[in-house]
């Protein structure tokens, strides 16, 4: 191999670092857009695929495995100061990496297609991801996704919970999102999908244009029925393919929780309760249909929901008693009437 053929594998392959590295804390739109374009090459594809399973691979390794990685990463680190800055030092990861798991990594890239792999959070956990086509999705909280495409169909499984989607743009190959009667098609967007623990599905688009196909619960059918949305538009719809409404929505206050907030406008604090509950183990009972009524709006913090119940506490006619590990919400009039939180 020529000199100059090393040395762009070499570049190629500390680019395709870099990227896992920016991708991993959170792309701008003008960086994603200049991903897609530079992982629309077929050798940077490969050489990004490559990086994401010996990266991903080696951070899940355990005890003395995990020890010898990341003795043999800083062991490898370059000396020159413009390589060991910011995220292109990630270059020297992956060689590292690439050495002591050569043989899972290039195993897994010798098969035909990708193998599956699940990713989970749990209770109050959110997380990003990337998937072996470069997509990247954020995992709300209680949520399982398992990757079950290839090179040539990229689909996922969404499972249960909610998660956010950055598709990676390519005509050729459709990325699908498989729910338990239902999919939603994209060519490259932006996107929420919160499949509920009844069934209920709510998709919301941020932008680009998303292809949502129903089948009748039991039937088989393919496509019972099909809708089509564009940028801050929103659908719900049920298990039994009832399509419940297409309506406008201003979609960056859906993915609020990927800051560790909920947004309301004026809904009822059982709809808010009900997104609450995801994000703790302490079971939140209203006692008193007349708190589960009052109207709240405002900004939310997930990330410490007690402090987030006394607050409403105070701004709301409701009360908040902790008892034998339930949160229990009463009624407590006020002449003032409801008001709204602010953040």
């Amino acid at each position: 191999m020529s000199f100059w053929k090393r040395f762009e594998r070499r570049r190629t392959r500390t680019l395709a670092a870099a990227w896992h590295t920016r991708i991993g804390r959170g792309l701008t739109d003008a960086e994603r857009r200049r991903f897609e374009l530079w992982i629309n090459r077929p050798d940077n594809a490969r050489e990004f695929r490559a990086q994401r399973a010996v990266l991903d691979g080696a951070s899940e390794l355990y005890g003395p495995h995990r020890a010898a990685v990341l003795n043999s990463i800083a062991q490898t680190q370059p000396a020159s100061p413009w390589f060991a800055s910011g995220s292109v030092w990630a270059s020297g990861v992956a060689a590292a990496a690439v050495i002591l798991t050569l043989a899972v990594a290039w195993s897994a890239l010798r098969s035909e297609g990708y193998l599956s792999r699940t990713y989970q959070t749990a209770t109050g956990q959110i997380r990003n991801v990337v998937l072996p086509d470069g997509s990247v999705v954020g995992l709300n909280t209680q949520t399982e996704l398992e990757w079950v495409g290839s090179p040539r169909n990229r689909r996922v499984r969404l499972i249960r919970g909610e998660a956010y989607f950055e598709v990676v743009h390519d005509p050729s190959r459709p990325f699908r999102i498989l729910l338990a009667h239902s999919q939603v098609q994209v060519l490259g967007t932006r996107f929420d999908v919160y499949q509920m623990a009844d069934g209920d599905v709510r998709v919301s688009v941020i932008s680009g244009t998303v292809g949502i196909e129903g089948m009748e619960y039991g039937s088989g059918s393919p496509a019972a029925w099909s809708r089509r949305l564009t940028s801050n538009q929103q659908i719900e719809y049920s298990p039994e393919g009832l399509v419940a409404y297409v309506h406008s929505v201003a979609a960056p206050k859906v993915i609020r929780w990927r800051q560790g907030m909920l947004e309301t406008q004026g809904e009822p604090l059982s709809a808010l309760v009900s997104d609450l509950s995801r994000y703790t183990t302490e079971r939140i009972v209203i006692a008193d249909p007349r708190a589960a009524a009052e109207k709240v709006g405002g900004a939310f913090s997930i990330r410490n929901v007690n402090d987030t119940l006394d607050r409403l506490s105070r701004i709301a006619p409701v009360t908040v008693t902790h008892e034998d590990g339930e949160v229990v919400l009463g009624y407590r009039p006020d002449p003032a009437g409801p008001r709204s939180a602010t953040r």
